[in-house]
């Protein structure tokens, strides 16, 4: 009778369902330093101007959030506030950055991958966070997401640095990415308004010389290789606007063009004493038509990078150099640029690191790159143009020394 009890209780047991467990984690990192910049060259003279600053370079904290539903079948969300160490608030305009970072939620198991709904990073940081890098430098010494990601183009007559990509992350974002095959994986994913404006999927609209803010759409897709010492992979970008211009000699409405276009390559290798060496090529097109213009034109721009490293110990030692060709269709004009950083760094622990590094830009007279988050992080706005920009045909300069911890 002992027995059967036993077994009924058993039994009963194994009857009611599992309860799913949650589980929250909580980690980030806090980045920030003492930098010098400049811009130097101008031919406007009140785009020179020079900075010393403290700025943050991307502090966060991350929530990470797993419910195991059974059946290897996980719902996940994660949440990724960025902070600014120096000052204590949001951001340098005082707005709000909670969530700002990669966030998003959805569903993932082993055998097929992970779907994300939000907002997440695309495309543009595909080739720094493979095959380059750094410990604790300033966001300005990532040139693979700074010169690499951006177009300049003359629109209308005015040359500006468009960006491929966002240099930020992707909003209403639909991302599927592939399970780990033998160090293959894979990304794809669609966006319904990649820049977050407003009347986000309301096609082009019907007002005369309105734009949609940034709506539109976007899809991207990725196939990377990480095994061993070996890094390599390819990513596509392609975006579509959605605006709509009056055409003052007729009177008609056309929809604006500002559609852009990317592709890269990236490859790595890490020899086992220390010396890692990368290489990235990046070809880009901005298919773009000015305020009142009824033709298009295409402009195609490439770009390559390579990055050196070395480490010894807790030591290690940066070299980086990326050059951008001239953009095509573009009046002839001299639109290319150069950027080269080097640095070192020393690591305290696997959570913390302090380095100096030093980072130059180069435009050409019709250039207008810039480097990364320049006019970010607290900066005042360089130049006459818009915040963070170099101004035509000028050059950009920065010391940077500052400490990273991860927790």
């Amino acid at each position: 009778m002992q027995k059967k009890l036993i077994a009924l209780a058993v039994a009963g047991l194994f009857a009611v369902p599992a309860l799913a467990q949650t589980n929250v984690t909580i980690s980030g990192k806090f980045v920030g330093g003492y930098d010098n910049y400049s811009v130097k060259d101008c031919q406007v003279a009140s785009d020179c101007r020079s900075e010393s600053r403290f700025s943050d370079q991307s502090s966060r904290v991350i929530f990470n959030i797993v419910e195991d539903l059974g059946g290897g079948l996980k719902a996940w969300g994660q949440l990724d506030a960025r902070f600014l160490v120096d000052t204590g608030g949001s951001n340098a305009a005082g707005t709000n950055q909670w969530a700002s970072g990669n966030t998003g939620m959805g569903l993932m198991h082993a055998s097929w991958g992970k779907v994300t709904l939000g907002r997440w990073d695309m495309h543009y940081d595909e080739i720094w966070k493979y095959i380059g890098g750094n410990r604790a430098g300033s966001q300005q010494t990532n040139l693979a997401d700074g010169l690499m990601s951006q177009v300049a183009t003359t629109a209308g007559g005015a040359t500006t640095a468009q960006t491929v990509g966002f240099a930020s992350r992707t909003a209403n974002l639909l991302m599927w990415d592939s399970p780990n095959w033998n160090g293959f994986t894979g990304s794809l994913a669609y966006s319904t308004n990649p820049a977050n404006g407003a009347n986000e999927g309301s096609g082009v609209t019907s007002a005369v010389n309105s734009g949609n803010g940034g709506g539109g759409y976007a899809w991207t897709a990725a196939i990377r290789y990480n095994n061993g010492p070996w890094a390599a992979g390819y990513a596509h970008w392609s975006s579509e606007s959605e605006n709509q211009l009056n055409v003052a000699a007729t009177g008609a409405n056309v929809a604006a063009v500002n559609n852009l276009r990317g592709d890269r390559i990236w490859l790595g290798y890490s020899f086992a004493m220390g010396l890692k060496l990368g290489f990235g090529y990046d070809w880009s097109r901005n298919d773009n038509a000015a305020a009142g213009a009824l033709t298009t034109t295409n402009q195609k721009r490439g770009a390559w990078y390579l990055p050196v490293s070395y480490s010894w110990g807790p030591h290690a030692i940066y070299a980086q150099y990326a050059r951008a060709g001239d953009t095509s269709n573009d009046m002839g004009l001299d639109t290319g640029a150069s950027a080269w950083n080097i640095g070192y760094d020393y690591a305290f622990s696997k959570r913390t690191s302090m380095g100096i590094y030093y980072t130059q830009l180069n435009n050409k007279t019709g250039g207008n790159y810039n480097l990364k988050s320049l006019g970010g992080s607290g900066a005042t706005a360089i130049g006459s143009g818009a915040a963070g920009t170099t101004g035509l045909g000028a050059d950009a300069r920065q010391w940077y020394i500052g400490m990273a911890h991860s927790f």
